[in-house]
């Protein structure tokens, strides 16, 4: 997708960054490494459906971080599942996979503001 597709379908809004609001985010990082990067692009995800579209959100701001925002979506659909509709649906090992993709996308997150974005990293 591109950003002016997202923008009319409303899923993100544009609106400039700043190095206070990364820092910010950059203090909760576990949570927010897809905000993070698709904050330093200038758009925010709509609320609505907020992780999904933070998670398209990311691919658009990079066709590289494909596979890690469907990754992270799928991650977030068995998440739902478990918690909505059966118990222990994820497990050890899911975890597992899910943490070590995490610490490797913070360095590419990271690296990807400061390349990018240097003002903001």
């Amino acid at each position: 997708m591109i950003w002016a597709r997202l923008l009319a379908n409303n899923i993100v809004t544009s609106l400039p960054a700043t190095k206070g609001e990364l820092d910010n985010l950059h203090s909760i990082v576990t949570r927010t490494l897809s905000l993070i990067v698709v904050r330093a692009a200038g758009y925010r995800p709509r609320m609505v459906g907020g992780h999904y579209n933070t998670f398209v959100a990311l691919e658009t701001a990079n066709p590289a971080f494909a596979a890690v925002s469907a990754y992270f979506d799928a991650c977030r659909i068995k998440r739902n599942a478990s918690e909505y509709t059966f118990a222990g649906g994820v497990s050890d090992t899911d975890a597992g996979s899910l943490l070590k993709t995490v610490r490797q996308f913070a360095v590419e997150a990271e690296d990807w503001v400061r390349t990018h974005h240097p003002p903001l990293a």
